[in-house]
This record gives structure tokens, sequence and C-alpha cells, in this order.
């Protein structure tokens, strides 16, 4: 059987960071009859000579949906995840219009006045990932002061309960592992910011928002993060395409690089349904 020909896409910045990760996956393709080689988003997509697959972590759709709609060639993220859950107001919309809980979320837009909302709130850059850029705003000198450096478009969200959220990491539709992280010095619970982080079982409303998720945006590989409401409940935080995997190898015995690279030589056999 011929060895089916994948891309690994990556943006430049991030190789540096994820050089061990993009090591493991190309280690795991042979196996599984694959090859893999980087590819930076700025390298393009080749249509005289494509490839059999991509595995898209460089956040950009463009390159998905080309390799999609144009080469109809399989991309795993789909077009439609990296295009939605890398914009968060997209996402916002996207959840909130099939009837998922998400936080009140608010767009400031160039040249667009501040909306007169209570305080405190939560800041964040409308592309933003892994926490960077998220600022408390305990007041209204601490939002004018944000508002007047910040890059537009950002986001207003309304708080939830702070130091505290539940990353739910999801292969081929089914939770892989669920990572509960808290912290007690910072309103954000990030793993990489120095939160504290905890293997747990997810429970059933947690099981059933995920499989909500699931029916309305497929995923591949990615994680969805559920943040409680002050009144009680889940609501969606955000869903991270490329998701990091630092916790699962620091808190698991989970090999996600294998995992992953198995599923999608499955999915491209025809051995495993994809988004099951």
């Amino acid at each position: 059987m011929r060895q089916l020909q994948g891309l690994l896409c990556y943006d430049a910045a991030d190789v540096p960071r994820n050089e061990w990760f993009i090591g493991a996956l190309m280690r795991e393709a042979e196996p599984e009859g694959l090859s893999l080689r980087l590819s930076l988003i700025t390298d393009g997509i080749s249509a005289d000579a494509p490839p059999d697959f991509v595995l898209n972590r460089g956040r950009d759709a463009k390159i998905s949906e080309f390799c999609e709609e144009t080469l109809g060639i399989p991309v795993f993220n789909s077009g439609a995840v990296t295009r939605i859950t890398n914009d968060k107001y997209r996402t916002h919309c996207f959840l909130r219009a099939a009837g998922l809980p998400t936080a009140g979320t608010w767009l400031v837009s160039e040249g667009e006045p501040l909306p007169v909302l209570p305080l405190p709130l939560v800041a964040k850059p409308a592309d933003g990932h892994g926490g960077q850029g998220v600022t408390w705003l305990a007041d209204e000198a601490a939002l004018l002061r944000y508002a007047a450096k910040a890059k537009r478009p950002f986001l207003l969200q309304e708080p939830m309960v702070t130091g505290w959220d539940l990353r739910l990491y999801v292969l081929n539709g089914e939770c892989y592992a669920a990572v509960l992280r808290t912290s007690a010095a910072d309103f954000r619970s990030n793993f990489s910011l120095g939160g504290n982080a905890a293997v747990i079982t997810p429970d059933r409303e947690a099981k059933a928002l995920l499989h909500r998720v699931q029916q309305i945006l497929p995923l591949d590989f990615a994680g969805v993060d559920l943040l409680r409401h002050p009144d009680g409940g889940y609501v969606i935080g955000e869903i991270e395409d490329a998701v990091g995997c630092r916790m699962l190898y620091a808190l698991t015995d989970k090999d996600p690089a294998r995992d992953y690279i198995r599923t999608v030589a499955g999915v491209l056999s025809g051995r495993i349904t994809r988004g099951r």
C-alpha cells in the first residue's frame, strides 16, 4: 500500500516552543503508514503536487479551506473549526446561536465607543489563545486604560468564577481527557501561567455540553474549556483548535501524539469513522 503523504502546518512563530511535539507527531506517523512533513503557513500548499492530507496546527483557516474546497483533501481540524474557534467573538456567536451557554461577550471594534457595562469585566484579544492578553478590569479607570492601549478589535466579557476552568480534550469527538485547572493567585487558571492542574472524571453535565458542541462543530483534536457561572452550571469559555498537550504529558500516561496520529490513520484508511 502506498504511504500517504501529509503536511503538518504551523505558524513559524509557534515552531520553536512546539519542536518536541512536532517531532513526536512525525515519528508516530511512520509506523501508521503515513509520512508527515513540517510546512509553515507562509509556504502555502501546492496544487501541482498536493499532499494526501493535512494536520493544520497553524490556526489559519485559509489553508484548510483551500485544501478541502479546491484540492478535495482532508484536513484535521476542519476549515470550519479553525475559522470559527480562532475568532473568539465568532465562537461566542456560533455557540449562542446554537443555544449553548457562554459568558456575556461584547466586541469593541476600531472607532466604536465602549459599551456601558457593569464592572468588573474581563478583556481579551479577539484572536488570542493560551490566556495571552487576558486582563481583569476592576473599575472604569482600568477599562479606560486598557481601551486606550489595546489593539482593536478586543472583547469584553462578564466574569465567571475566577481561577477555575475545566479543559476537556477531544479526540475524534470523544472526551480523551479532562483536566481541572485552578489558581489561587490569578483570576486566570492556565497551566502555562502557573496554575494548578489535576486530571478528573468529567461529570454528566460537562459530557453533555461536549456532545452538543460535537454535534454542531465536529472536532478531530481540540480542547473545550468550561467555566463555572457564579449562579451555578457551566458555560463554554472557548474552544482551542491547536490545543496544547503539555498538561497531558505532565499529568497522565497518555501519549497524545501517538493517539492523534493513530486516529488520523484510522480515518484515512476507513477503519475509524470521523467525528463519531
